[in-house]
Formats: structure tokens, C-alpha cells, sequence
């Protein structure tokens, strides 16, 4: 009796194996030529909030930390005080020195960039959690650590992290800050590692 069914013979069989390394060597191609993705951007900014920043035209967010929302009250001494404002009012001042210079990785789930700024060599992120003035997202835990056990910034007194407040206030979460989305990112990830 003879079978109806196909036996892939070798030659269809080391034909989807050419196909499939030519496939992954053109993805890498890409991804080579794409590179991380990285753009550096200059000039003078505007603080929209606390980790938020319009530079050249572009909407970007600090990568690694996370500051109070501009509503969002934190309390020190028995009072009530605008952190959020107290923290973009930090965050402009410090921008208001120099020209920032922000390294881009990738963008947020708002369409903002996400970014690493410096003004004058030094980091506004670190800056920023190292003053109390946000808190660590990911990144800047030294930082965090020095500010509370100095009591500088919200750590002088009671505050619900950003987090905590946008979840009980219905505003919507601030995604993870990885910067890589899809397969794209994927395979970056992995020809730079």
C-alpha cells in the first residue's frame, strides 16, 4: 500500500533551514542598522512637570525615576505642600542653568521620548531622587537611599509614591521604562549583549 503523505525529503528540509538563517540574518541586518535607537538632543527645555520635559520641540520623560504628579500633595511638619509643583519647579530650575543635552532610549506608551538629560555633565535624574525631589523607577537606588536617610525632599515627611497616588487618584500607570518594544528591541537586546 502506498502512503498518500509527503516524507519532507533533505532538500525541502535544508531549504527551510537557508530560509530561515537568511530571515534571522536580514532581521539582524536591521536591527544593526536601526542601532538602539539612541538620538541625542539639545538645547534649552521647559519643565511640564517633575520628570516630564519639552525640549526642541519633543516631549520627554526622565528614564528611572518617577516624580510626584503636578496635583498630587505630600505632607511635612503637619502641613500639606504641592509636591508635584515643588517638583517642577526643582526640575525647571535646574534646567534653567545651561544647555541640556538628553541621550534617547526608546519612547513611553504616551509617545514621549524617554530620555537621559544632563545639564553641565550632571544628571537631572540623579539630581532630582538624589534631592528628594522624585523617586526611583527602575533606576537611581543609591540615590534614593541617600535622600531618605538624609530626609531630603518627600522623604521629610509622608507621601504616597506617584504610583500609588495616580492608581487611587484614576489616572492611568507609568509603564516600566525599558525603551525596547516588539521583536525589534528584542533582537537589539540581544546582537548587543
Amino acid at each position: 500500500m502506498r502512503k498518500t503523505g509527503r516524507n519532507p525529503s533533505r532538500f525541502s528540509l535544508l531549504r527551510d533551514i537557508v530560509t530561515t538563517v537568511a530571515i534571522v540574518f536580514l532581521l539582524a541586518l536591521v536591527v544593526l542598522r536601526i542601532g538602539d535607537g539612541s538620538v541625542d538632543v539639545a538645547g534649552r527645555g521647559r519643565a511640564a512637570d517633575g520628570d516630564t520635559l519639552t525640549l526642541d520641540g519633543r516631549r520627554i520623560r526622565l528614564k528611572g525615576l518617577d516624580a510626584p504628579e503636578y496635583a498630587q500633595t505630600c505632607r511635612r511638619g503637619g502641613e500639606s505642600w504641592n509636591c508635584g509643583a515643588a517638583a517642577r519647579a526643582r526640575l525647571a530650575e535646574l534646567m534653567r542653568v545651561r544647555e541640556i543635552v538628553c541621550r534617547t532610549h526608546g519612547h513611553d506608551r504616551y509617545g514621549r521620548l524617554l530620555a537621559r538629560c544632563a545639564v553641565g555633565g550632571e544628571d537631572l535624574g540623579a539630581r532630582m531622587v538624589r534631592e528628594g525631589m522624585a523617586v526611583s523607577y527602575g533606576d537611581y537606588t543609591q540615590e534614593e537611599a541617600l535622600a531618605q536617610a538624609e530626609r531630603r525632599g518627600l522623604w521629610g515627611g509622608s507621601f504616597d509614591r506617584p504610583q500609588d497616588w495616580r492608581r487611587r487618584n484614576d489616572r492611568p500607570p507609568e509603564e516600566p521604562h525599558d525603551g525596547a518594544a516588539g521583536l525589534v528591541g528584542w533582537l537589539g537586546a540581544l546582537l548587543r549583549s
